[in-house]
Protein backbone atom coordinates (compact mmCIF):
# COMPACT_ATOMS: atom_id res chain seq x y z
CA UNK A 1 0.00 0.00 0.00
CA UNK A 2 2.74 1.86 1.23
CA UNK A 3 4.41 1.47 -2.17
CA UNK A 4 1.49 1.64 -4.30
CA UNK A 5 1.16 5.62 -2.51
CA UNK A 6 4.98 6.72 -2.94
CA UNK A 7 4.86 6.11 -6.68
CA UNK A 8 2.31 8.88 -7.50
CA UNK A 9 3.77 11.57 -5.02
CA UNK A 10 6.86 10.70 -6.69
CA UNK A 11 5.27 11.53 -10.29
CA UNK A 12 3.98 14.40 -8.84
CA UNK A 13 7.12 16.00 -7.54
CA UNK A 14 8.82 14.95 -10.72
CA UNK A 15 6.22 16.64 -13.02
CA UNK A 16 5.96 19.85 -10.14
CA UNK A 17 10.03 20.06 -10.37
CA UNK A 18 9.25 20.15 -14.38
CA UNK A 19 7.06 22.66 -14.39
CA UNK A 20 9.57 24.77 -12.29
CA UNK A 21 11.78 24.68 -14.31
CA UNK A 22 10.21 25.41 -17.44
CA UNK A 23 8.66 28.46 -16.12
CA UNK A 24 12.66 29.49 -15.30
CA UNK A 25 13.52 29.06 -18.42
CA UNK A 26 10.77 31.21 -20.02
CA UNK A 27 11.73 33.72 -17.17
CA UNK A 28 15.48 33.70 -18.31
CA UNK A 29 14.08 33.65 -21.76
CA UNK A 30 12.38 36.53 -21.63
CA UNK A 31 15.01 38.45 -19.94
CA UNK A 32 16.93 37.72 -22.09
CA UNK A 33 14.86 38.66 -25.06
CA UNK A 34 14.05 42.47 -23.12
CA UNK A 35 18.09 42.65 -22.89
CA UNK A 36 18.87 41.68 -26.82
CA UNK A 37 16.07 44.75 -27.46
CA UNK A 38 18.29 47.03 -25.83
CA UNK A 39 21.60 45.47 -27.18
CA UNK A 40 23.39 48.10 -29.58
CA UNK A 41 23.41 47.24 -33.16
CA UNK A 42 27.68 46.29 -32.73
CA UNK A 43 30.35 46.30 -29.87
CA UNK A 44 31.20 49.46 -28.34
CA UNK A 45 34.81 51.13 -29.57
CA UNK A 46 37.96 49.99 -27.42
CA UNK A 47 38.63 52.30 -24.49
CA UNK A 48 41.32 54.49 -25.66
CA UNK A 49 43.88 53.85 -23.04
CA UNK A 50 45.86 57.31 -21.09
CA UNK A 51 48.02 57.78 -18.49
CA UNK A 52 47.04 60.49 -16.03
CA UNK A 53 50.22 61.72 -14.33
CA UNK A 54 50.32 65.40 -14.37
CA UNK A 55 46.94 67.55 -11.61
CA UNK A 56 45.77 70.30 -13.46
CA UNK A 57 46.42 73.44 -11.95
CA UNK A 58 44.45 76.54 -12.23
CA UNK A 59 46.16 79.25 -14.95
CA UNK A 60 44.73 82.29 -17.31
CA UNK A 61 43.38 80.78 -20.54
CA UNK A 62 45.29 81.58 -23.66
CA UNK A 63 44.02 83.82 -26.01
CA UNK A 64 42.93 82.76 -29.52
CA UNK A 65 45.83 83.08 -31.64
CA UNK A 66 45.68 86.86 -33.89
CA UNK A 67 48.03 85.16 -36.98
CA UNK A 68 47.44 81.83 -38.62
CA UNK A 69 50.09 78.53 -36.96
CA UNK A 70 53.27 77.82 -39.41
CA UNK A 71 52.65 74.87 -41.59
CA UNK A 72 49.69 72.82 -41.73
CA UNK A 73 49.58 72.33 -37.50
CA UNK A 74 46.62 72.77 -36.02
CA UNK A 75 44.89 74.22 -39.89
CA UNK A 76 42.42 72.28 -41.27
CA UNK A 77 44.61 72.80 -44.82
CA UNK A 78 43.13 75.15 -47.27
CA UNK A 79 39.69 75.57 -45.83
CA UNK A 80 38.93 78.26 -43.29
CA UNK A 81 37.50 77.92 -39.72
CA UNK A 82 34.03 77.61 -40.10
CA UNK A 83 32.97 79.97 -36.59
CA UNK A 84 29.33 79.20 -35.23
CA UNK A 85 27.98 83.22 -34.95
CA UNK A 86 27.26 83.68 -31.55
CA UNK A 87 23.11 84.59 -30.24
CA UNK A 88 23.53 87.69 -28.32
CA UNK A 89 20.68 88.47 -26.22
CA UNK A 90 18.59 91.89 -25.94
CA UNK A 91 20.50 93.96 -23.63
CA UNK A 92 18.73 94.82 -19.96
CA UNK A 93 17.44 91.51 -18.32
CA UNK A 94 18.64 88.10 -18.85
CA UNK A 95 16.72 85.97 -20.99
CA UNK A 96 13.87 83.71 -20.00
CA UNK A 97 13.70 80.67 -21.43
CA UNK A 98 12.52 80.82 -24.76
CA UNK A 99 9.23 79.11 -26.34
CA UNK A 100 9.71 76.82 -29.00
CA UNK A 101 8.87 79.82 -31.89
CA UNK A 102 10.96 82.31 -30.65
CA UNK A 103 14.14 82.36 -32.67
CA UNK A 104 16.70 84.75 -31.36
CA UNK A 105 18.48 86.97 -33.81
CA UNK A 106 21.91 86.43 -35.32
CA UNK A 107 24.69 88.66 -34.58
CA UNK A 108 27.55 88.63 -36.71
CA UNK A 109 31.01 87.34 -35.40
CA UNK A 110 34.34 86.98 -36.71
CA UNK A 111 35.97 83.15 -37.28
CA UNK A 112 39.08 82.96 -35.05
CA UNK A 113 42.35 81.49 -36.40
CA UNK A 114 43.04 77.91 -34.96
CA UNK A 115 45.98 78.14 -32.18
CA UNK A 116 49.38 77.03 -33.27
CA UNK A 117 50.69 73.63 -31.49
CA UNK A 118 54.54 73.58 -31.04
CA UNK A 119 56.34 71.08 -32.25
CA UNK A 120 56.90 69.60 -28.70
CA UNK A 121 53.39 68.88 -28.02
CA UNK A 122 52.39 67.58 -31.36
CA UNK A 123 50.61 63.74 -31.11
CA UNK A 124 51.45 60.92 -33.34
CA UNK A 125 50.29 61.38 -36.64
CA UNK A 126 46.27 61.32 -37.19
CA UNK A 127 44.06 60.16 -39.97
CA UNK A 128 43.05 62.55 -42.84
CA UNK A 129 44.61 66.21 -43.37
CA UNK A 130 43.55 67.64 -40.24
CA UNK A 131 45.83 67.80 -37.55
CA UNK A 132 44.22 69.07 -33.98
CA UNK A 133 46.16 71.48 -32.62
CA UNK A 134 46.89 72.48 -28.85
CA UNK A 135 43.41 73.77 -28.48
CA UNK A 136 42.35 70.65 -28.04
CA UNK A 137 43.07 69.45 -24.44
CA UNK A 138 45.26 65.97 -23.52
CA UNK A 139 43.35 63.06 -22.16
CA UNK A 140 42.17 64.39 -19.03
CA UNK A 141 40.16 62.77 -16.24
CA UNK A 142 37.86 64.57 -13.69
CA UNK A 143 36.35 62.88 -10.38
CA UNK A 144 33.14 64.64 -9.19
CA UNK A 145 30.95 64.28 -5.85
CA UNK A 146 27.66 63.49 -6.73
CA UNK A 147 24.46 64.94 -5.18
CA UNK A 148 20.87 65.34 -5.57
CA UNK A 149 17.47 64.38 -4.78
CA UNK A 150 15.30 61.71 -6.41
CA UNK A 151 12.10 61.29 -3.60
CA UNK A 152 14.89 61.93 -1.14
CA UNK A 153 18.58 63.14 -1.14
CA UNK A 154 20.69 60.67 -3.17
CA UNK A 155 24.75 60.86 -3.03
CA UNK A 156 27.45 58.87 -4.86
CA UNK A 157 30.43 59.27 -7.24
CA UNK A 158 31.00 60.66 -10.99
CA UNK A 159 33.76 60.50 -13.41
CA UNK A 160 34.32 62.52 -16.66
CA UNK A 161 37.17 61.20 -19.45
CA UNK A 162 38.28 63.09 -22.32
CA UNK A 163 39.97 60.18 -23.90
CA UNK A 164 42.20 61.77 -27.13
CA UNK A 165 44.40 59.40 -30.00
CA UNK A 166 45.14 61.69 -32.54
CA UNK A 167 42.28 63.10 -34.02
CA UNK A 168 40.39 59.85 -32.84
CA UNK A 169 38.81 60.90 -29.82
CA UNK A 170 36.21 59.56 -26.66
CA UNK A 171 34.16 61.35 -24.49
CA UNK A 172 32.54 59.17 -21.32
CA UNK A 173 30.64 60.59 -18.53
CA UNK A 174 30.18 57.95 -15.39
CA UNK A 175 27.63 58.56 -12.90
CA UNK A 176 26.79 55.93 -9.85
CA UNK A 177 24.27 56.42 -7.20
CA UNK A 178 25.34 54.91 -3.74
CA UNK A 179 28.40 53.00 -2.30
CA UNK A 180 31.02 52.82 -5.23
CA UNK A 181 31.59 48.90 -4.73
CA UNK A 182 27.65 48.20 -5.07
CA UNK A 183 25.80 51.20 -6.65
CA UNK A 184 22.25 51.45 -6.23
CA UNK A 185 22.18 53.21 -9.83
CA UNK A 186 25.05 53.88 -12.62
CA UNK A 187 24.36 55.83 -15.82
CA UNK A 188 27.22 56.21 -18.84
CA UNK A 189 27.14 58.25 -21.46
CA UNK A 190 29.98 57.65 -24.25
CA UNK A 191 30.95 59.05 -27.23
CA UNK A 192 32.97 58.01 -29.83
CA UNK A 193 34.07 60.17 -33.20
CA UNK A 194 37.25 62.02 -35.25
CA UNK A 195 38.22 65.51 -34.39
CA UNK A 196 37.80 67.68 -37.30
CA UNK A 197 37.84 71.81 -38.48
CA UNK A 198 34.33 72.79 -37.27
CA UNK A 199 35.23 70.46 -33.40
CA UNK A 200 33.91 67.19 -32.49
CA UNK A 201 32.22 64.75 -35.17
CA UNK A 202 30.50 61.64 -33.10
CA UNK A 203 30.91 58.41 -34.81
CA UNK A 204 28.82 56.32 -32.17
CA UNK A 205 26.79 57.16 -29.14
CA UNK A 206 26.10 54.95 -26.07
CA UNK A 207 24.37 55.08 -22.77
CA UNK A 208 23.95 52.42 -20.63
CA UNK A 209 22.11 52.01 -17.17
CA UNK A 210 22.54 49.50 -14.88
CA UNK A 211 23.26 48.63 -10.91
CA UNK A 212 21.46 46.54 -8.49
CA UNK A 213 18.31 48.81 -8.66
CA UNK A 214 16.85 48.65 -12.19
CA UNK A 215 19.09 45.55 -14.51
CA UNK A 216 21.23 46.67 -17.03
CA UNK A 217 19.87 48.95 -20.41
CA UNK A 218 21.52 49.87 -23.46
CA UNK A 219 20.88 52.59 -26.05
CA UNK A 220 22.73 53.68 -29.69
CA UNK A 221 23.12 56.29 -31.85
CA UNK A 222 24.97 55.48 -34.72
CA UNK A 223 26.00 58.77 -37.18
CA UNK A 224 26.57 58.63 -40.77
CA UNK A 225 27.43 60.66 -44.02
CA UNK A 226 24.50 63.37 -42.98
CA UNK A 227 22.62 61.12 -41.08
CA UNK A 228 22.05 59.30 -38.18
CA UNK A 229 20.38 56.37 -36.80
CA UNK A 230 18.37 56.88 -33.64
CA UNK A 231 17.57 54.38 -30.98
CA UNK A 232 14.26 52.35 -32.64
CA UNK A 233 16.25 52.46 -35.50
CA UNK A 234 15.00 54.93 -38.02
CA UNK A 235 17.51 57.13 -39.72
CA UNK A 236 17.20 61.24 -39.49
CA UNK A 237 19.55 63.77 -41.53
CA UNK A 238 21.41 66.17 -39.31
CA UNK A 239 23.86 68.56 -39.63
CA UNK A 240 28.11 68.61 -39.68
CA UNK A 241 28.06 70.40 -36.20
CA UNK A 242 25.73 67.78 -34.82
CA UNK A 243 26.90 66.75 -31.42
CA UNK A 244 25.59 64.05 -28.21
CA UNK A 245 24.86 64.06 -24.94
CA UNK A 246 28.36 63.36 -24.11
CA UNK A 247 30.35 65.40 -26.78
CA UNK A 248 28.62 68.67 -26.12
CA UNK A 249 30.62 69.33 -23.18
CA UNK A 250 34.10 68.80 -24.56
CA UNK A 251 32.61 70.96 -27.81
CA UNK A 252 31.22 73.86 -25.95
CA UNK A 253 34.28 74.00 -23.69
CA UNK A 254 36.51 74.31 -27.11
CA UNK A 255 34.15 76.96 -28.63
CA UNK A 256 34.75 78.97 -25.66
CA UNK A 257 38.23 78.44 -25.34
CA UNK A 258 38.79 79.11 -28.88
CA UNK A 259 36.08 82.16 -29.24
CA UNK A 260 34.05 80.61 -31.20
CA UNK A 261 31.35 81.35 -28.88
CA UNK A 262 31.42 84.43 -26.34
CA UNK A 263 31.45 84.38 -22.51
CA UNK A 264 29.41 86.96 -21.31
CA UNK A 265 26.23 87.43 -19.72
CA UNK A 266 23.07 86.79 -21.87
CA UNK A 267 24.95 84.98 -24.98
CA UNK A 268 22.99 82.77 -26.39
CA UNK A 269 24.22 79.42 -28.24
CA UNK A 270 22.69 76.89 -30.23
CA UNK A 271 24.17 73.66 -30.77
CA UNK A 272 21.94 70.58 -32.44
CA UNK A 273 21.80 67.40 -30.45
CA UNK A 274 21.39 63.89 -31.78
CA UNK A 275 18.91 62.11 -28.75
CA UNK A 276 17.86 59.01 -28.49
CA UNK A 277 14.55 60.10 -29.55
CA UNK A 278 15.37 62.76 -32.09
CA UNK A 279 17.69 65.47 -33.39
CA UNK A 280 16.53 68.78 -31.97
CA UNK A 281 18.95 72.22 -31.76
CA UNK A 282 19.71 73.09 -28.23
CA UNK A 283 19.81 76.64 -26.94
CA UNK A 284 22.20 77.20 -23.91
CA UNK A 285 22.71 80.70 -22.35
CA UNK A 286 25.09 82.05 -20.30
CA UNK A 287 23.74 83.31 -16.97
CA UNK A 288 25.03 86.26 -15.27
CA UNK A 289 28.63 87.27 -14.41
CA UNK A 290 31.64 84.88 -13.43
CA UNK A 291 30.05 83.17 -10.42
CA UNK A 292 32.23 81.42 -7.54
CA UNK A 293 32.30 77.45 -7.25
CA UNK A 294 33.70 76.03 -4.01
CA UNK A 295 36.26 72.97 -5.16
CA UNK A 296 39.31 71.92 -3.07
CA UNK A 297 41.26 73.13 -5.05
CA UNK A 298 39.64 76.77 -3.63
CA UNK A 299 37.01 78.77 -5.44
CA UNK A 300 36.71 78.69 -8.86
CA UNK A 301 35.29 81.28 -10.99
CA UNK A 302 33.13 79.94 -13.37
CA UNK A 303 30.46 80.84 -16.29
CA UNK A 304 27.02 79.65 -15.44
CA UNK A 305 26.05 77.82 -19.09
CA UNK A 306 22.89 76.79 -18.77
CA UNK A 307 19.44 75.20 -20.84
CA UNK A 308 17.25 77.89 -22.06
CA UNK A 309 14.53 75.18 -23.49
CA UNK A 310 10.65 74.53 -22.88
CA UNK A 311 10.39 72.37 -25.89
CA UNK A 312 12.27 69.58 -24.28
CA UNK A 313 9.74 66.88 -24.97
CA UNK A 314 10.94 65.13 -21.77
CA UNK A 315 14.95 64.70 -22.73
CA UNK A 316 17.92 65.53 -20.31
CA UNK A 317 18.50 68.59 -20.02
CA UNK A 318 21.66 70.11 -18.61
CA UNK A 319 23.57 73.23 -17.19
CA UNK A 320 27.12 73.73 -16.47
CA UNK A 321 29.61 75.84 -14.98
CA UNK A 322 32.67 76.09 -17.22
CA UNK A 323 36.18 77.84 -15.47
CA UNK A 324 38.05 79.60 -17.69
CA UNK A 325 41.38 79.08 -15.65
CA UNK A 326 41.24 75.11 -16.50
CA UNK A 327 41.05 75.33 -19.90
CA UNK A 328 37.26 75.88 -19.92
CA UNK A 329 36.73 72.39 -18.51
CA UNK A 330 33.03 72.08 -16.50
CA UNK A 331 34.07 72.05 -12.71
CA UNK A 332 30.11 71.69 -11.94
CA UNK A 333 27.21 69.72 -14.04
CA UNK A 334 24.03 69.53 -13.04
CA UNK A 335 21.57 66.95 -15.29
CA UNK A 336 17.52 66.76 -14.84
CA UNK A 337 16.06 63.78 -16.29
CA UNK A 338 13.09 65.52 -17.08
CA UNK A 339 12.98 69.14 -15.77
CA UNK A 340 9.90 70.38 -16.95
CA UNK A 341 7.92 67.54 -15.31
CA UNK A 342 9.88 67.66 -12.21
CA UNK A 343 12.58 70.40 -11.48
CA UNK A 344 13.09 68.34 -7.88
CA UNK A 345 14.37 65.10 -9.23
CA UNK A 346 18.51 65.47 -10.75
CA UNK A 347 21.70 64.91 -10.04
CA UNK A 348 24.72 67.07 -9.29
CA UNK A 349 28.14 67.09 -9.79
CA UNK A 350 31.10 69.39 -8.21
CA UNK A 351 34.77 68.87 -9.19
CA UNK A 352 36.33 66.81 -5.83
CA UNK A 353 39.82 67.04 -7.06
CA UNK A 354 42.06 68.73 -9.21
CA UNK A 355 41.81 67.44 -13.04
CA UNK A 356 44.69 65.06 -14.35
CA UNK A 357 45.95 65.11 -17.58
CA UNK A 358 48.07 62.49 -19.38
CA UNK A 359 51.84 64.08 -20.82
CA UNK A 360 51.94 65.20 -24.58
CA UNK A 361 53.14 61.67 -26.23
CA UNK A 362 56.43 63.59 -27.96
CA UNK A 363 57.58 64.53 -24.12
CA UNK A 364 58.22 60.88 -23.53
CA UNK A 365 59.28 60.30 -26.90
CA UNK A 366 63.35 59.18 -26.86
CA UNK A 367 65.84 62.28 -27.72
Amino acid sequence: MAGRLIQPRTAALVALTLLVVLLHLGLLGGVQQLLGDWAPVTPEPERIQAAFVRALQPAPPPPPMDTRPRGEEGAPGADLVKAKPGLKAPAGDLPGRLAASDTPSRQSATAPDPLSSPHALQLPETPGDYQPGIEWPLSTEMQYRLTGNFRGPIYGQARVQWLREGAHYQVHLEASIGPALAPLMTRRLSSDGMIGPDGLMPRRFDEVTGGLAGGRRQTSLLFDDGGVVLANGQRVPRTDDTQDAASQFVQLTWMFLTGRQTAQPGWLVQLPLALPRRVHTWRYVVRNDLETVDTPMGPLQAWHVDSDMVDTWGDMETEMWLAPSLQYLPVRIRIWQNRQKDANSYIDLTLKEAPLQAMPAAASAPQ
